[in-house]
């Protein structure tokens, strides 16, 4: 059960931070306030992450042009799969 747990929270993280790389300006607004929240600190709490690392590489990431920044969402998506996920397998 708690690696089930795991893994929706990495399915979470990485789909806010592919959205902060959304196109959308909108959508991609929504995604940096939801890393500046209460349910991401107690996500981060809960998975034992850095949540102001994750908030300044992600806060970096929408600095960057839009093809950059979709490159970026998925190497930082990769990088969640192989530290993340990987350690409580």
């Amino acid at each position: 059960m708690e690696i089930d747990l795991v893994k929706l929270d990495s399915l979470v993280v990485k789909q806010a931070i592919r959205d902060v790389a959304s196109k959308d300006e909108n959508l991609s607004n929504q995604a940096l306030s939801y890393f500046i929240s209460d349910d991401f600190k107690k996500l981060a709490k809960r998975n034992h992450i850095d949540a102001d690392m994750v908030r300044g590489a992600v806060g970096s990431l929408s600095a960057y042009p839009l093809l950059s920044r979709k490159k970026l969402a998925n190497d930082m998506a990769k990088e969640i799969d192989a530290v993340w996920v990987k350690r409580v397998s």
